[in-house]
């Protein structure tokens, strides 16, 4: 191999390097991240008798709060939403702008980044992961699943009271609206989060 060739191959492993070390890098991950949810919010289906769509964004919010530590799962979705408030078309139904974040939906998209940090708290601040490798994975599990379930609760509190003040109903009549059409779907969200996503962690988040 002469020098011209030893020098391009040096080249070609520090271009390799430096992409591998870019991919892993937690900013970079959290803006992906961001980019995850604005891609899985579009997955969407419009609910004639609801103002709320079916969306699978909220599955995007999860798995960021799963893979990243706290303050890179918080500004992951801070960033969706600042995205979207700018005129990026990342809300459901490539909607964007200040009233579309503002809209009947805000209650929800304002919460993202509190149920991102929930779930980044009880799986990956730094004392959980000093402690990872002394909990069974059925504990990280319960941990997990608790975590999710009261992000979820958080979720449906906020969006139910947002919607409330928008529209002048009851309580009860918005929970009819814009949650309990929506619990056997989030049901099935929650367990693939729980079940898929959290034992796959670990190899994940490998060198992050």
């Amino acid at each position: 191999m002469n020098i011209k060739e030893l020098s391009v191959k040096r080249e070609k492993k520090s271009l390799r390097y430096i992409i591998s070390k870019l991919s892993t890098h937690p900013i970079i991950v959290s803006v992906a991240f961001a980019v995850l949810t604005a891609i899985a919010a579009q997955i969407s289906v419009p609910i004639p008798f609801s103002p709320v769509p079916i969306c699978f964004g909220l599955v995007a919010v999860y798995v960021s709060g799963i893979l990243q530590k706290p303050k890179y799962a918080l500004s992951s979705q801070l960033s969706y939403l600042a995205a979207g408030a700018m005129g990026a078309p990342v809300f459901s139904g490539f909607r964007s702008g200040i009233a579309a974040l503002f809209g009947p939906t805000g209650g929800y998209l304002f919460i993202y980044p509190i149920m991102a940090w929930i779930v980044s708290m009880a799986l990956n601040s730094s004392t959980r992961l000093a402690k990872a490798g002394e909990e069974s994975k059925g504990l990280t599990l319960l941990k997990a699943g608790t975590a999710i379930c009261i992000a979820q609760i958080v979720l449906y509190l906020s969006g139910t009271i947002w919607l409330q003040m928008m529209t002048g109903t009851t309580f009860y009549e918005t929970l009819v609206l814009a949650v309990f059409p929506f619990v056997p779907l989030d049901i099935v969200k929650v367990l693939f989060c729980i079940f898929v996503m959290v034992p796959s962690r670990s190899r994940l988040m490998k060198n992050r």
